[in-house]
C-alpha cells in the first residue's frame, strides 16, 4: 500500500496502524492511566500521617489536595490544544515523565509549602494525559466498540485509585508515608518510554468508516492534514460552543467531579475517623470497595452503553443519566450508616451505579465532536469541570469539616451533586441525537470542500 507523505517532518511517523499495534498502545495507555490515578490518590491514603507531622488543619489539607486539581484543571486546556496539533504519544510520554518525578519528590518534602509545590507539579504532568489519550483511543478503534474500549480504559481510574489507597496505607504503616510516594512514582518513567515507542494513529479514520479497510483508505487521505488544529482556533471554539450537548456534558461533569474530588481526597480519612481504623485498614477498605464496585459498574456500563446505542442515539447518555440518579440515593444511604459492614455493602452498590457512566459519557464526547477538535474540546471541558468541580471540593469539604465534621461535609454535598448531574443529563437526552447528526454533516461538508 502506498501512503501519502506528510507535508512536514513533524508527522512523518503517522500512518495506518495494525490491530496488534493498536492493542499494544491501548495496553500501555491503560497501565499509564492506572499509574495516573495511583499517583494522584496516594496522598489520600497517607494524609492522616502527614497532617500531624506538618501540623495541618483540615482546611490546609484541603488546599494541598486542591492544588493538584487546580493546576491540573488550568493546564488541561492548553495541553488539549497542543494534543490537537502535535503527536499525541509524545505529549503523553512527556507528561507521564513529569508527574512521575513530581510524585517521587513528594516523598522528600518537610512542610506545607514543599508538599503544595510537588502536588502542583503533579497536576501539570497529569493534565496533558487525558485529552491526548482519549483522542488516541478514539482513533485506534472503530466507533462500534469505543464505549467498551473507553470503559476498559476507565477501569484504570479505579484500579489505580485502589492501588494508591491500599498500598499507600500499608506502606505508610510499615515503612513510613514517604516510601508510598517513591513506590508509585518510579514505574511511570518506564511507561513513558513505552508509549513514546508506540505508533501514533491517524485522526478520524474510523469516523468516516467503521471498518479497518475503510480506515486505511481514510488514513491515506487524512495523513497530510494530521494534527492540524487549523489557522483559526477561535473558529474551533465557536463550533464547540454551538454544540448543546457539550454544555450538558460540562454541567454534569462539574457536579460529578465535585464528588470525585471530595471522595478521592477524603474518603480514607473519613473511614479512619468514623470507623476508627488504621491507615492500612482504611486504605484496604476504601481501595477494595472502590475497585470491586467500579470494575463491575464500568464493564457493565460500557457493554450496556454500546448495546443501547445501537437501538437509539441517546443510548450512552441514557446510561449515564441512570448512573447519576441511582448513585445519589445510594450514596446518601451509605453515608448514613455508622457500622462498617452495612456501609461497605451499600457503598459498593453506589460505586457500581456511578461507574456505569465512565465509558459511555466519554464516548458521547467522541460522538459529537470532530476528530481534529476532540482533544481541544476535552481540554476545555476538563478545565472548567476541574476548576468548578473537584479543584474546589476538597477545600470546601475541609472548611465544612473544621466547623462541623467530615461526615457532615460529605453527606450534605455528595448526594445533592450527583442528583443535579442526573437532572442535567436528562436534558441532554433531547439534544444528543441532533448533535451527532450535525457532526457527521460538518465532516461531510469538510470532506467535499477538500
Amino acid at each position: 500500500m502506498t501512503t501519502t507523505k506528510a507535508p512536514t517532518q513533524a508527522f512523518k511517523g503517522v500512518k495506518p496502524i495494525t490491530r496488534k499495534q493498536a492493542r499494544f498502545a491501548f495496553i500501555v495507555l491503560l497501565v499509564i492511566n492506572i499509574l495516573n490515578y495511583a499517583d494522584r490518590s496516594i496522598l489520600g491514603a497517607v494524609q492522616t500521617k502527614i497532617q500531624p507531622e506538618f501540623g495541618l488543619t483540615d482546611t490546609e489539607l484541603g488546599f494541598i489536595i486542591s492544588s493538584f486539581l487546580l493546576i491540573y484543571g488550568l493546564a488541561t486546556f492548553p495541553l488539549g490544544i497542543w494534543a490537537d496539533r502535535g503527536i499525541r504519544k509524545n505529549i503523553v510520554a512527556a507528561c507521564v515523565g513529569i508527574w512521575s518525578i513530581a510524585t517521587a519528590l513528594a516523598g522528600f518534602t518537610h512542610n506545607f509549602i514543599q508538599l503544595l509545590l510537588t502536588r502542583s507539579a503533579l497536576g501539570i504532568g497529569e493534565a496533558g494525559y487525558a485529552p491526548a489519550s482519549l483522542s488516541m483511543i478514539g482513533d485506534y478503534f472503530p466507533k462500534s466498540v469505543r464505549g467498551r474500549m473507553l470503559s476498559l480504559w476507565s477501569i484504570g481510574n479505579v484500579v489505580g485509585t485502589a492501588i494508591g489507597q491500599i498500598t499507600g496505607g500499608i506502606i505508610a504503616v510499615t515503612l513510613g508515608w514517604r516510601w508510598a510516594f517513591f513506590f508509585v512514582g518510579i514505574p511511570g518513567l518506564i511507561m513513558a518510554f513505552l508509549i513514546w515507542r508506540a505508533v501514533e494513529p491517524t485522526r478520524g479514520a474510523f469516523d468516516q468508516s467503521d471498518t479497518e479497510e475503510g480506515a486505511e483508505e481514510v488514513a491515506e487521505s487524512a495523513m497530510a492534514g494530521h494534527g492540524s488544529l487549523g489557522t483559526d482556533i477561535w473558529q474551533k471554539f465557536k463550533v464547540i460552543g454551538r454544540i448543546p450537548t457539550f454544555w450538558i456534558l460540562l454541567g454534569s461533569f462539574i457536579a460529578s467531579f465535585f464528588i470525585v474530588g471530595a471522595a478521592t481526597g477524603w474518603i480514607t480519612t473519613y473511614i479512619i475517623r468514623d470507623f476508627h481504623l488504621t491507615e492500612g485498614q482504611a486504605g484496604t477498605v476504601s481501595g477494595l470497595t472502590l475497585a470491586i464496585g467500579s470494575i463491575i459498574g464500568t464493564i457493565l456500563g460500557g457493554w450496556l452503553g454500546d448495546a443501547l446505542q445501537k437501538r437509539m442515539p441517546q443510548g450512552r447518555l441514557l446510561i449515564s443519566t441512570i448512573a447519576f440518579l441511582a448513585g445519589a440515593p445510594l450514596t446518601l444511604l451509605a453515608l448514613s450508616f455508622h457500622d462498617l459492614y452495612p456501609f461497605i455493602g451499600v457503598f459498593i452498590l453506589a460505586i457500581v451505579a456511578l461507574s456505569l457512566c465512565l465509558g459511555p459519557i466519554n464516548a458521547v464526547i467522541q460522538d459529537i465532536i470532530e476528530p481534529d477538535m476532540r482533544a481541544t474540546a476535552t481540554g476545555l471541558l476538563l478545565l472548567i469541570a476541574h476548576l468548578l468541580g473537584d479543584a474546589a471540593s476538597p477545600i470546601i469539604i475541609g472548611i465544612i469539616a473544621d466547623h462541623t465534621s467530615l461526615g457532615t461535609a460529605l453527606i450534605t454535598t455528595a448526594p445533592t451533586c450527583l442528583f443535579i448531574a442526573g437532572l442535567i443529563c436528562l436534558i441532554g437526552l433531547k439534544t444528543v441525537a441532533r448533535d451527532m447528526q450535525a457532526m457527521q454533516e460538518r465532516m461531510r461538508r469538510a470532506q467535499s470542500a477538500q
